[in-house]
């Protein structure tokens, strides 16, 4: 195979050379998935799918998966990728930068798949590894900021900064041995990296990077996963099968998969004190707030649920009239919950008891400040924002409960909380011709990182980018969603 024959950079140092054969078994484990059915997916069921954005026929995924393990077998280039999946590109209307973003995204991501496992093996005589960039104008502010940093190779920061890091990253990592780092004078970090300033040595100029490594959706290690999930990393011993720690010959009921299930579902429950200690213990982990979930109380409100931000939560006991039937948030979350513990499959109004407490973890992820009294636009706004993201995020929980959405194609359109509002924000993106996926990760992105005053101007901004749209416009029809005037508004877009 020849050397480095896609054009990508090699700016690794290990013990021993990466073989492709690493990169190869890496992309077979791979799974060739539609679009539709990977953003169902959990975090973790989709490290192991192969997708492209928007396509959605899996034959489709298949062939371009192919056509890109023919690329790491034969050492093609982007040009024999091109002609390999033509018809395809032709069907899809693909751009050519679209094409090699695909093509440079997936193979770096499996050699350097097969460079972690590599690097894994030699681990115990080389203990410490060290970030590095290519070192050019290129690199983006967030990796410069880590060039030559050293941390120890089972560090948390390699479990979300493994290179590569971002749309056409070309990172690395080098190993070290300890007798290197004494020679080389390095030292090594024993702290994940946080906000701080980069200042580019060539022009002076200083860069705030609020969260060194990885750029948003790509904080996750592929290799990691892959190397965790098969029990080993491939040596001469091969791919081993899942590894569970489960005797499978002795249960020959049980799967690796229900497996893990039966270990996450939650314990069953028959009063609401019990539940509600069920969600402090279970939930907590999601919330921003350093003591997670203080408190979950049953009310008599006209509301479903809602939350104080800083980890208190409130559900309603009372019966609500729905198109679905009768709604009673305690009462069917209480449901939802003991299903989940037996394994069974949620009804309808169960798993929308769910992604309603999902809602209300998800506000005590946002930064809380002020949006003025009564309905304002930065509170619907701010609302539109959550339960937006809620609906295509709540498989998270149902995942961390050992549970599976059904119902959330419904639910994303049909959902009963905003429903009016999210009804109104979607004609919205339908007149703006917004790629979902990409706004997924931009409401992430406010939800993490942005104050929840700020949503307008900066989903506003983001929304005009990308459509091409005067910001003003998006701007006005999004603050008049929920108000007598928005169908003048959308028309102006």
């Amino acid at each position: 195979m020849p050397e480095n024959p896609f054009g990508l950079p090699d700016p690794e140092i290990i013990a021993a050379p990466v073989q492709p054969e690493a990169a190869i078994a890496f992309w077979a484990w791979k799974s060739a998935t539609p679009y539709d059915v990977v953003k169902r997916m959990d975090e973790g069921a989709r490290q192991r799918a192969f997708y492209v954005t928007a396509l959605a026929e899996r034959d489709a995924v298949q062939a371009v998966k192919d056509a890109l393990a023919k690329a790491l077998e034969n050492g093609e280039t982007l040009k024999d990728f091109q002609e390999r999946i033509a018809a395809e590109i032709e069907r899809q209307g693909w751009k050519g930068h679209r094409v090699e973003t695909v093509f440079r995204n997936n193979l770096q991501t499996a050699y350097s798949a097969g460079r972690y496992a590599k690097m894994r093996q030699v681990k115990k005589a080389r203990p410490y590894w060290q970030y590095i960039t290519v070192g050019d104008e290129r690199v983006r502010p967030g990796h410069a900021i880590l060039n030559g940093r050293v941390f120890p190779a089972d560090h948390e920061f390699w479990g979300t900064n493994y290179p590569p890091n971002g749309h056409k990253c070309r990172c690395g990592v080098r190993s070290l041995s300890a007798r290197q780092v004494e020679r080389e004078g390095l030292t090594v970090e024993t702290e994940t990296p946080g906000d701080s300033i980069w200042t580019d040595p060539k022009t002076g100029m200083e860069y705030h990077v609020a969260r060194p490594g990885a750029d948003v959706g790509w904080r996750n290690n592929p290799g990691m996963t892959w190397v965790e999930s098969t029990g080993k990393a491939p040596g001469a011993g091969g791919v081993s099968g899942p590894a569970t720690g489960l005797p499978l010959d002795k249960h020959p009921d049980l799967t690796p998969q229900s497996y893990a299930e039966q270990r996450l579902r939650p314990a069953p429950v028959n009063t609401f004190a019990d539940l509600a200690q069920g969600i402090t213990n279970k939930c907590g982990v999601f919330v921003r707030n350093s003591q997670g979930i203080t408190a979950v109380s049953e009310v008599s409100k006209s509301y479903f649920m809602a939350t104080n931000g800083h980890g208190r939560i409130t559900i309603s006991n009372r019966s609500f009239s729905t198109p679905k039937g009768a709604f009673k948030p305690s009462a069917q979350l209480k449901d939802a919950w003991n299903k989940l513990a037996n394994g069974q499959a949620l009804d309808w109004l169960e798993e929308y008891g769910v992604e309603s407490l999902w809602h209300e973890i998800t506000h005590n992820r946002q930064k809380w400040a002020s949006l003025g009294r009564g309905d304002t636009a930065k509170r619907r706004i701010m609302e539109i924002v959550t339960q937006w993201t809620s609906r295509r995020t709540y498989p998270e929980l149902l995942a961390a409960l050992g549970g599976k959405a059904a119902h959330q194609a419904s639910i994303k359109t049909g959902g009963l909380g905003y429903g009016g509002y999210i009804k109104s924000f979607d004609r919205v993106l339908a007149a703006l011709r917004v790629d979902e996926a990409a706004l997924l990760l931009q409401m992430k992105t406010l939800i993490d990182t942005a104050p929840v005053n700020t949503y307008p101007a900066l989903l506003s901004e983001w929304l005009a980018k990308e459509s091409g749209r005067k910001k003003s416009a998006v701007k006005q029809a999004l603050e008049h969603i929920g108000k007598y005037d928005f169908e003048d508004k959308l028309q102006k877009l």
